[in-house]
């Protein structure tokens, strides 16, 4: 049902999209495709960034529907980068998805940035940052 719904080429739905994803990526009903599952990711966030443009462009302070889509695709792009599911692992990009995410209000993520910061992973070990992030 969510690989329908997900497809790009039909439904479109950013939501579909993120969960498509992580059942791609976890064999949840299918068969395991992380290398699909960051395709579908990738759409989710894309998907949702537009639909969040459109609402900020039309006035909403705050943005619109999608922004749950949007933060959730970004934050699960960024443990695909830290785990290397699908793609080569990536301290770098996944503490940007993760701060990005962060930014956007996502707690998990703030959590995550707070120990990239206290680890080092993928920044400089500052836990003067890691306390403020």
């Amino acid at each position: 049902m969510f690989g329908k719904l997900a497809d790009p080429a039909g439904a479109n739905n950013a939501l579909s999209q993120v969960l498509y994803g992580l059942a791609l990526r976890h064999g949840w009903g299918c068969a395991p495709d992380a290398a699909k599952a960051i395709n579908y990711l990738s759409f989710a966030a894309s998907n949702s960034a537009a639909v969040e443009s459109l609402a900020l462009d039309a006035g909403m302070k705050k943005g619109g529907a999608a922004k749950g889509e949007l933060v959730l695709a970004i934050f699960e792009l960024a443990n695909c980068f830290r785990h290397g599911w699908g793609v080569q692992k990536d301290a770098v990009a996944a503490k940007q998805y993760y701060e990005t995410a962060a930014n956007l209000g996502d707690t998990d993520a703030m959590n995550e940035v707070a120990w990239c910061y206290n680890e080092g992973f993928g920044t400089k070990k500052d836990r003067q940052r890691n306390t403020t992030a």
